[in-house]
């Protein structure tokens, strides 16, 4: 078993955060939109009574946001990130894409957002837990500030069980360049295990099988708040 090595918790570094955006992600962003519309199911035809306030915790550079709003025109989204290298290229990128009435950027820790309970119809997280060095907390406030009946996807990378699988996954996802597959594999040592992020979410009123594994590097949290 690799021992989990954490990451810088906020990636605020201009450099790495270009780096970051520059990476091709439209597909694993467009897999994120499609499992969520087909988990729950959301209709991107419908008008009334159609879910609109979306919360997405740890946007980076809001391409899922993004992604989300081309596929259901509903959907309002406030994007958070402790990143101020990260929202800044977020802004452009929202921008760019005409989404600015729709797509909200905010400086905000993702532990203690400071928003009013059960505030979100749907609250969405990709790839920030692996960042945290106690996701706990910022995981709690996921689920007080979902509605009764509202939702909870959340998505991040599976810390591999030995290295020859971390390698193997570094060839052949970790990008184009040396700075990609570093990254890349950074991310994947400080990753979670499927049982780690079960316990966690076990104690908030969530039953173990709510976390599936939905690739070979991916484990997903898909729920429903009761």
């Amino acid at each position: 078993m690799i021992i989990r090595i954490l990451e810088d918790e906020v990636m605020d570094n201009p450099q790495e955060a270009s780096a970051y955006d520059a990476m091709d992600h439209s597909a694993v962003n467009a897999q994120f939109v499609a499992d969520l519309c087909a988990t729950f199911p959301l209709d991107p035809s419908a008008t009334e009574g159609s879910f609109h306030d979306v919360l997405d915790v740890g946007t980076g550079t809001a391409l899922i946001p993004i992604a989300l709003c081309q596929k259901l025109p509903m959907a309002r989204v406030m994007a958070i990130d402790m990143s101020t290298a990260m929202l800044t290229l977020a802004k452009a990128n929202v921008d760019m894409d005409g989404m600015l009435d729709r797509i909200q950027l905010a400086h905000i820790d993702a532990a203690d957002t400071g928003y009013e309970n059960e505030m979100f119809d749907l609250v969405i997280s990709n790839s920030i837990v692996h960042h945290l060095e106690d996701p706990l907390p910022t995981l709690q406030e996921i689920v007080r500030v979902t509605r009764p009946q509202g939702m909870i996807f959340v998505r991040d990378l599976l810390r591999p069980q030995s290295e020859e699988e971390l390698t193997r996954l570094v060839e052949t996802y970790g990008g184009a360049n040396e700075t990609e597959r570093r990254l890349f594999g950074d991310s994947l040592r400080a990753a979670l295990t499927l049982d780690e992020i079960r316990e966690l979410i076990t104690p908030l009123g969530f039953a173990p099988e709510t976390v599936q594994l939905t690739s070979d590097r991916h484990w997903t949290w898909a729920a429903r708040k009761s």
